[in-house]
């Protein structure tokens, strides 16, 4: 499916169990718009390497702009049945599905902070601490 026109040239993505749908921006990574909208998943390394943050790829295409080890995305007990990706490398081709592992979980940490959209940042003139502001 191609980008909607006028949008910002993404896709979506759906992570499972939980529903959380959100945008992902053309050439974004699946991991890099969950944290755009104040969730986080299990990752360690963000470069493909480890495969902390593999997810089984229920729907939809990725692709990696590095290449990823064969090893590292199937992981120690491959399944031929089901598709894995690494969300911290992944950058969605089309509307994508995601499962997380029975041990994962996602957490909207904006949600945590009181928030009901991410927080801006401000600097005051008289100071130059910044502060997080929840909209």
């Amino acid at each position: 499916m191609p980008p909607v026109p006028g949008s910002s040239g993404g896709f979506h993505v759906v992570v499972r169990p939980t529903g959380v749908d959100v945008e992902v921006r053309a050439g974004e990574t699946i991991v890099d718009a969950l944290r755009r909208n104040g969730y986080r998943t299990r990752y360690k390394c963000r470069r493909g390497g480890c495969g902390a943050c593999r997810a089984t790829l229920v729907e939809g295409s990725v692709e990696y702009t590095a290449v990823i080890s064969d090893v590292v995305l199937d992981g120690p007990s491959p399944a031929p049945e089901e598709h894995k990706c690494l969300p911290c490398r992944a950058t969605p081709q089309s509307d994508v599905v995601i499962e997380l592992g029975a041990r994962d979980r996602i957490v909207n940490v904006f949600e945590a902070l009181g928030c009901t959209s991410a927080p801006t940042h401000t600097t005051t003139h008289h100071s130059s601490q910044e502060q997080d502001l929840c909209p």
